[in-house]
């Protein structure tokens, strides 16, 4: 048997994606690009960071950790997963520039619940 240059390709990416599978795996957020938002039936166009189009719908994976949860009007919420918990990736079309904000959450961290006392 002779190996071509396509089998060591093949065997180099195996070998990568065994030795580092969460940085190949991971979906880069800051390369997506929201092209069109349609509120009114919940979808919107992105273009992938591969360059090909995708018409995503709440419950749709991107990537191997981030998932769709809510389109609404200008704007998309993802929740990607991280060793450390998930986080809740807001992006925003605002006039025709996406902004990106997150917000995670920190274990441990809730609020404190008070209840007001009334002095007689």
């Amino acid at each position: 048997m002779t190996w071509t240059n396509r089998d060591f390709v093949t065997l180099f990416i195996a070998l990568l994606m065994i030795i580092c599978p969460h940085n190949l795996l991971a979906f880069p957020l800051d390369q997506l690009h929201i092209l069109k938002i349609s509120s009114l039936d919940g979808t919107a166009v992105i273009k992938m960071p591969e360059g090909f189009l995708r018409v995503i719908k709440p419950g749709d994976v991107i990537g191997n950790d981030v998932t769709v949860k809510e389109i609404a009007s200008g704007r998309i919420l993802l929740e990607e997963r991280h060793e450390s918990g998930t986080e809740l990736v807001i992006v925003r079309l605002v006039n025709d520039k996406q902004l990106i904000s997150r917000v995670r959450r920190l274990p441990g961290t809730l609020p404190t619940l008070t209840v007001p006392v009334v002095n007689k």
